[in-house]
């Protein structure tokens, strides 16, 4: 639910104990052997009679994965302080070495994932069934789980290639079964690891989520208990959006503010975790994402709120045949045309890179140019029906463009604002 409130949908739901269950990692260890991917320590060290990925290049410094059955771990990473050693630059060379089974035969965190990325890349044999979610998920695409000895459908997730968007501090385990992933399909493509750095609050943010610090920023940590859910910080939006709304609308229909309001609070969310780059610490501040102003959503909404009205005011569609040779007397013309005719090398350019922050920066550049055109060119009541007609075609058609890129990017542009 907290997902869906936030426009995010899903294909396929796994789940870890399906993956276990299933005998993946049977078949993919014997793959890795096969391959002479993995070695069997007989060295009398710490990982005697572990099965070791070599020369793992430090790469277990964001988890602990333990070693041998010294680890009295559960299986899932939680090992027993073995990690210091590990990040230790000056570490022996056998510490470098990623452990995948213990001596005692428990596999660590890493070798799970290792046949969940097999499965998603289709070199497996897919052992799972598909059922429908037990609760239906908003809009066309319907939700399917993992299943084991039931299907209500045959269906294939399996991609030529995957991107695995996760934390940088599993940079490390992420780089081994890219790496892994790349040598069974022949293909250094194949995986990709996608990381991001970590969210922190504003400490003004922080403190009016009931999470008080006393720093410039609150680092979350959930084993601290220092968090602010996505639920708390979205409706905390919508109600700060909706009061906004009304002052602007004082008789406006309920169900207009919620759905407005919801809008806005979503795109703000979003647009601030998006138009970051990859490789900065995100600090969220409330009141500066809703301000109208600045390298918000809300500003780049307001923007095609404001087209919409002037559209609305026409009352009418500029014809097709305008004649566009009379654009171009205000330089503010000039550069939202050229703005709207860039849209499609701004998708392209943010699919070829991974990033859709190059989405968000088209649809934050291109408010700021037609807010300059709103400034210096009139649209309505020229007194020269061709003109108006030209400029009214531009309004119509950066209101298309900006709708268009802030969809792409899971944003709604509302008409009202």
């Amino acid at each position: 639910q907290t997902c869906w409130s936030l426009s995010v949908y899903y294909d396929c739901l796994n789940f870890e104990s399906h993956i276990i269950r299933s005998g993946m990692w049977d078949a993919v260890f014997n793959k890795l052997k096969d391959m002479n991917l993995v070695d069997l320590d007989r060295s009398g060290g710490k990982n005697d009679g572990c099965w070791v990925i070599r020369d793992a290049h430090g790469a277990g410094a964001g988890r602990n994965e333990g070693a041998g059955s010294r680890s009295g771990g559960n299986g899932n990473g939680n090992g027993n302080g073995n990690t210091r050693a590990i990040k230790k630059e000056s570490a022996p060379e056998e510490n470098r070495d990623k452990v995948i089974v213990r001596s005692n035969g428990t596999a660590t965190y890493i070798a799970k994932d290792i046949p969940y990325a097999a499965w998603k890349l289709g070199l497996v044999d897919d052992p799972f069934g598909y059922v429908r979610y037990d609760v239906e998920q908003p809009g066309s695409t319907t939700l399917w789980q993992t299943a084991l000895g039931r299907s209500d459908s045959e269906m294939n997730f399996a991609g030529e290639r995957v991107i695995t968007v996760v934390d940088s501090r599993q940079s490390g385990l992420q780089r081994i079964v890219s790496d892994l992933m790349g040598r069974f399909k022949s293909s250094e493509s194949a995986y990709v690891h996608l990381a991001y750095e970590s969210v922190t609050l504003s400490s003004d943010t922080a403190r009016a989520l009931g999470m008080e610090t006393g720093k410039r920023q609150a680092q979350m940590s959930g084993r601290r208990g220092l968090y602010v859910d996505a639920d708390s910080v979205y409706e905390e939006l919508r109600k700060k959006a909706a009061v906004e709304t009304l002052k602007r609308h004082p008789d406006m229909d309920d169900s207009d503010v919620a759905r407005i309001s919801s809008d806005i609070s979503v795109g703000t969310i979003r647009y601030e975790m998006i138009k970051q780059d990859l490789d900065k610490i995100i600090t969220f501040d409330m009141e500066r994402s809703l301000s109208l102003e600045g390298d918000t959503a809300s500003y780049i909404q307001y923007a095609g709120a404001r087209a919409s009205r002037i559209l609305e005011k026409a009352g009418r569609e500029p014809p097709d045949t305008v004649d566009f040779g009379l654009l171009g007397g205000e330089d503010a013309e000039i550069a939202l045309i050229r703005a709207i005719g860039s849209f499609e090398t701004a998708v392209e350019d943010a699919a070829r890179n991974l990033s859709p922050k190059v989405v968000a920066r088209y649809c934050h550049d291109l408010a700021v140019l037609f807010n300059a055109f709103y400034e210096r060119s009139r649209v309505l009541g020229l007194g020269d029906p061709g003109l108006e007609d030209a400029r009214l075609y531009l309004v119509r058609s950066f209101r298309l463009a900006v709708t268009r890129a802030l969809g792409l990017v899971g944003i709604s542009a509302p008409d009202v604002m």
